[in-house]
């Protein structure tokens, strides 16, 4: 199951927007969604540990819009925004505060359903979440958020930030799966991520607010396992956003619109949405137009064209046709149209 949010001072745009996640996502999988019409009922729902979307419909130009996002990117909550707004002065600065997408209104519902879609795809290959079975219903726990796992009988206690999830799973099951992306076994009862320790002594350790008890059979294994963390730079959750790429229109009929690209995630770029990640529906576009992989340690970008029109790089070079050029972020990308511009970021 996806949770997903609505915050929106409008009402009616609020009921049109449910209306089009409840058709995209109805054949796909099950959701449900929560509902906030004001910065304070978000923020509120955020302190009273009420607030657990994956992924929030956002419109900046709200009363204390941004003062929002800022308390969300500063409080580690793991939920991607799609911003829908009139306006598309924040298009940069929103890009720093987990933007998946920046959509101007009016949008259409093919805009809407482009975006859901392109999301439910990513999460579905993303080794970024947990996927657990609660209360019958199927959740994806995005990784990052995960605090520590308790074991308690048949069941495993998923502890986050924002809540508690209960799924009847094993913890050696979970040690295995997790163990990758920094999860240590401290206990026979507990299975935590190395991320949330903030100190420890021989026989516990602290994660948030809550003393762990580390038994002596791992006490070793454990004490290396944060010697090799204290001994390597730990990313921030920005710091982790900010070695995403992104597309951003700077000039066309996509003025405004974002696009977030993952580490070493391949984008293909299109007209036709059943071959294409993000479509580009105008004109001079083929159908499938070029394809982006961006690799954030070198921060640079693949480009591979493969359309009829031409993609176009700095308002004027033609990239040649099946072939790979390496581009730097802040390079410009015109698709057949040079009277629509994209930006590297």
């Amino acid at each position: 199951m996806i949770k997903i949010g609505i915050l929106d001072e409008d009402a009616t745009f609020i009921d049109n927007l449910y209306k089009i996640i409840r058709d995209t996502l109805f054949p796909i999988d099950e959701w449900t969604t929560q509902i906030f019409h004001s910065s304070s009922e978000i923020i509120q729902a955020l302190e009273q540990k009420e607030f657990d979307c994956q992924l929030l419909f956002m419109d900046i130009m709200i009363k204390n819009g941004l003062h929002t996002i800022q308390y969300i990117f500063t409080h580690e909550v793991h939920a991607d925004i799609i911003f829908v707004t009139s306006s598309k002065d924040f298009v940069y600065e929103s890009y720093h505060y987990h933007t998946f997408a920046y959509l101007l209104k009016p949008v259409s519902e093919a805009d809407i359903s482009a975006e859901l879609n392109r999301y439910l795809k990513e999460l579905h290959v993303s080794p970024q979440f947990l996927p657990v079975t609660c209360d019958g219903h199927k959740q994806n726990i995005s990784l990052p958020s995960i605090l520590y796992i308790e074991s308690s009988g048949h069941k495993a206690i998923i502890h986050t930030p924002q809540k508690d999830y209960v799924s009847y799973q094993k913890l050696n099951e979970l040690e295995e799966q997790l163990q990758p992306y920094g999860f240590l076994r401290c206990h026979q009862s507990f299975l935590v991520s190395l991320r949330h320790i903030k100190d420890s002594t021989l026989t516990s350790l602290r994660i948030a607010d809550e003393k762990i008890p580390i038994s002596r059979r791992y006490q070793s294994h454990l004490k290396e396992a944060l010697s090799q963390k204290n001994h390597t730079p730990q990313a921030t959750v920005g710091e982790t956003k900010s070695n995403y790429g992104a597309l951003v229109c700077t000039k066309g009929v996509y003025l405004g619109s974002i696009v977030r690209i993952r580490p070493e995630q391949k984008i293909l770029i299109g007209r036709d949405l059943k071959i294409a990640d993000i479509q580009i529906n105008y004109p001079l576009a083929s159908r499938l137009h070029c394809e982006i992989l961006y690799h954030a340690e070198q921060q640079e970008y693949e480009v591979t064209d493969h359309s009829s029109s031409g993609t176009y790089i700095d308002q004027g070079k033609r990239l040649l046709r099946d072939t790979t050029y390496t581009l730097p972020k802040g390079a410009t990308l015109s698709f057949g149209d040079l009277e629509t511009t994209y930006k590297l970021a």
